[in-house]
């Protein structure tokens, strides 16, 4: 077994650059894939690179380090209520303070917890190397299950999004199959922009856990946008969520996964309009 523990970016970097290694952090998604034979592979751990955690804001702008904990972001007050109710329901507390949000997105599963509502955030992904940092959407970065966007010698070092503003409301619903820790079947973030006279001015929507990657729904987005509180819940029913591809498997049929992803829509506009202290819509 191969083993590489910078203290450094540029150290890690350096490391890519010499030859392509099996990036950890945490390591939780490891530990789920049996076919990952430490022998087979050349590992690098990060986890002890302080300058990829940490939480700030600037001008406006949220800056999350790869390396940081979903502990920490379920803790932080002041990060969009989607993020952190994502945060906190990530596996156990052992998950939570082990694992890490670059970990999650670099890992692709088509139901993690942290890729819906950073979508409805507009995130953006930071990738370094040698050569540089270059600045990716994250729907971009995510191209299939299991497969990111990310060169061979490149790193994700941060995740970065506008802060939501003082009318700006966001949520996240999460379905399994049982109560307590438990991966999604299904999940969707709202992100939602009030405007004067008790109308949507803009929506952002994505689920999870109902196609290869989690995605935005951009004509549901427009078919709520002007709408009053009262006729959302009409314009959610009506919706045909055409752009999902959701499977059949042990844990959910397709179906059922569409009436969860639309059932989940629902409840999170349900809690950005009572939290906007609007007449929230019937679900």
């Amino acid at each position: 077994m191969h083993y590489l523990r910078p203290h450094t970016v540029e150290a890690a970097l350096a490391g890519l650059a010499e030859r392509p290694r099996r990036i950890v952090c945490g390591a939780t998604d490891c530990f789920a894939q049996p076919a990952l034979v430490p022998a087979r592979y050349e590992w690098m751990d990060i986890s002890g690179i302080d300058a990829l955690r940490g939480i700030a804001r600037h001008d406006g702008t949220v800056r999350i380090g790869a390396a940081t904990t979903w502990q920490a972001i379920a803790q932080t007050a002041w990060l969009p209520v989607a993020l952190r109710e994502a945060a906190a329901g990530v596996g156990s507390r052992q998950i939570r303070i082990q694992g890490s949000i670059g970990g999650n997105l670099c890992h692709a599963s088509p139901v993690a917890d942290g890729v819906p509502p950073l979508l409805v955030l507009g995130a953006t992904v930071e990738l370094a190397s040698v050569r540089g940092v270059r600045r990716l959407p994250l729907g971009d970065f995510l191209l299939d299950r299991y497969r990111t966007a990310l060169a061979p010698d490149e790193l994700l070092v941060a995740i970065t999004f506008r802060q939501p503003g003082e009318h700006d409301h966001t949520a996240f619903m999460k379905c399994t199959n049982r109560d307590g820790m438990a991966l999604a079947v299904v999940s969707a973030a709202v992100h939602l922009r009030m405007a004067p006279g008790n109308t949507l001015a803009e929506a952002a929507v994505a689920v999870g856990g109902a196609s290869a990657v989690p995605l935005r729904l951009p004509a549901l987005e427009a078919a709520l946008a002007g709408r009053r509180p009262s006729e959302l819940a009409g314009v959610i029913d009506a919706a045909s969520l055409a752009t999902l591809t959701p499977i059949d498997d042990c844990r959910a049929t397709a179906a059922h996964r569409l009436h969860l992803a639309r059932l989940a829509i629902a409840r999170a506009v349900n809690l950005c309009i009572e939290e906007s202290g609007h007449d929230a819509a019937a679900a």
